[in-house]
């Protein structure tokens, strides 16, 4: 049976001298992997369609019988030059890949969640505010796949959060009111209790790399087998290079 949908390849690896295994995020079909044959001849009409981070439409050959699809059309939608040219946005959009790659499974539609790293990929390539795109992507996909954390009501009591939370607790599912939180110190400092309550906004936030620590920790614990993502230590290390290389 032949099959259309939109695809995000996530990543590619040799299979023959002449063919490669693509895995690629569908809309329609979760995470599949694709055989292309003759992908590394240069008369191979697909190109760049197929390259890592590449947005594209295919179609494929879904036999029923195996995992492995045979592509048979692609076409570019959108390459993502701009974000390919900065090291920080690439690594962060490889976190987004590797995390899809790891934790999505195939089959179910995720349409949700291919509209928020498609919206993601766009913010990176030629957006405003690209360094807020990782944690507000990983809070959304938190939520698709029903870890949703509670912003504007008390995890205790239930009560409506007026501005921002007294504190905040990951392990619980979210805000905690004043009343909850008592004479008790609250573990998160005001700063970060604040960006907690502009993610559902548009406003700026002010430590988008310290909140976005703390939804990666908590997305790896609930979607599944806690395995490292080699792309986020390799962000911190570009990170950390940028901060050398300005500092000196």
């Amino acid at each position: 049976m032949l099959k259309r949908a939109k695809v995000i390849i996530l990543h590619r690896m040799p299979y023959s001298d002449s063919s490669l295994i693509v895995k690629g995020f569908c809309s329609d079909f979760g995470v599949q992997s694709f055989l292309v044959k003759s992908a590394k001849s240069k008369n191979c009409p697909f190109k760049s369609s197929l390259d890592p981070l590449a947005e594209s439409e295919i179609v494929f050959h879904d036999s029923g019988k195996s995992d492995l699809h045979f592509i048979r059309e692609a076409s570019l939608i959108d390459w993502f030059p701009h974000l390919r040219k900065d090291l920080e946005k690439n690594a962060m959009a490889e976190v987004i890949a590797e995390i899809l790659l790891r934790y999505l499974s195939a089959g179910p539609s995720q349409e949700l969640v291919f509209r928020y790293t498609e919206k993601a990929l766009q913010i990176l390539d030629r957006g405003e505010k690209p360094q807020e795109t990782l944690v507000r992507w990983m809070w959304h996909v938190a939520d698709c796949e029903g870890y949703a954390l509670s912003l504007h009501e008390c995890v205790r009591c239930g009560a409506e959060i007026q501005n921002f939370p007294a504190d905040f607790l990951f392990e619980n599912g979210g805000a905690l009111c004043q009343n909850c939180l008592g004479v008790l110190q609250p573990e998160h400092s005001p700063e970060f209790l604040a960006d907690i309550a502009r993610l559902s906004t548009r406003e700026q936030l002010h430590n988008p790399r310290f909140l976005e620590c703390e939804f990666f920790k908590y997305l790896k614990n609930h979607l599944g087998e806690n395995r490292e993502v080699k792309s986020y230590h390799w962000l911190q290390e570009v990170r950390n290079y940028a901060f050398c290389k300005t500092d000196s």
